[in-house]
């Protein structure tokens, strides 16, 4: 079973991602094996998966999160301002496409599967773009197995790209409510940025509240 696995990840990878459904799979394989060994960490890797196979979630993968998130909002309310750079851990979480990335290379460098894909640019892009088409209009929904004091459930969602074939920039919206009110919009925005024969992706964030236009 374990070697079945890395080796559907293994072909895939090789072959290139060209389609919704190889996306989903190659996704959901990547998730299984980490299951199934029971391995640490890759969180930002899970949640990608999970935002391709679910609509609604309150598994292990978010419960932490949503516990980071009320911390942001309580420190929000403290300090009076929302300062993401105070939660480094919180501000990955967030940045889980961008970080997509990273965490593939990881992946696939430790269970000895050539990662080509994060430094061919083409490659990633594409993957990121076929990406993109999965989740678009396609929210989810987490909620916590415990009551938390700031927030009640958080909703994903991507912007609709207004282009079939447009990748960035990848707009990215946390609607958080507290009951039925919304009480924070969290917008990112990811970019890429040439730098020579190479590319950097970053992501930006806004907040939104009702005094400035939720």
């Amino acid at each position: 079973m374990k070697e079945s696995i890395l080796d559907k990840i293994a072909t895939l990878v090789t072959k290139g991602i060209e389609s919704e459904a190889e996306c989903i799979y190659i996704l959901a394989q990547i998730r299984k094996y980490i299951e199934q060994q029971h391995i640490d960490g890759y969180w930002n890797l899970r949640m990608c998966a999970n935002w391709t196979l679910h609509s609604q979630l309150d598994n292990a993968t978010v419960q932490g999160f949503l516990r980071e998130l009320n911390d942001f909002l309580i420190d929000a309310e403290i300090h009076g301002e929302y300062n993401i750079a105070r939660h480094p851990p919180l501000k990955k979480k967030l940045s889980f496409v961008t970080s997509l990335q990273d965490e593939l290379s990881d992946f696939l460098n430790d269970v000895g599967i050539d990662s080509t894909i994060h430094t061919d640019n083409s490659a990633f892009r594409n993957l990121l773009r076929i990406f993109g088409q999965v989740i678009e209009d396609t929210p989810l929904l987490c909620k916590p197995n415990t009551p938390l004091s700031h927030l009640s459930e958080v909703s994903f969602s991507r912007r609709k790209s207004i282009f079939q074939d447009d990748l960035y920039p990848i707009s990215l919206y946390w609607k958080i409510k507290k009951g039925d009110k919304v009480i924070l919009l969290i917008k990112s925005n990811i970019v890429s940025i040439p730098f020579g024969p190479i590319e950097v992706i970053t992501e930006t964030f806004a907040f939104v509240t009702n005094d400035n236009g939720l």
